[in-house]
């Protein structure tokens, strides 16, 4: 599978689905719109990824699921990610499908938790 950075051309962010950790609202929903999807895209695409499998300590503050559409006649590719919003707004995030850990900017952590209200 291919990171989020090293998406190419051919395939396209089309959906993400969202689930708020139940400590917080216990919300969640799907967002389709162009201009949102591609914000939230371009938000992930900031991480600088290590390989590592991560445990924190509580539950994830917010789950994603990015769909990604390479050819219309086959299913979406999935990419979930678990993400920790912490006091001074920075954020950690685990990518389940490869096993990578990543760290958002106080900014870009700020500007993707708006996006998903």
């Amino acid at each position: 599978m291919m990171s989020l950075a090293g998406c190419n051309e051919n395939e396209k962010l089309i959906r993400v689905d969202y689930q708020i950790s139940e400590m917080r609202t216990g919300n969640g929903g799907i967002i389709t719109d162009v201009n949102q999807v591609k914000s939230i895209g371009a938000q992930l695409e900031r991480v600088n990824w290590e390989n590592a499998k991560v445990k924190m300590a509580r539950k994830e503050d917010l789950k994603l699921t990015l769909f990604y559409l390479y050819d219309p006649n086959m299913p979406e590719r999935l990419e979930e990610y678990k993400i920790w919003f912490h006091n001074d707004m920075d954020a950690d995030i685990s990518n389940l499908n490869e096993h990578k850990y990543g760290k958002l900017s106080r900014e870009d952590a700020e500007k993707l938790k708006t996006q998903i209200k």
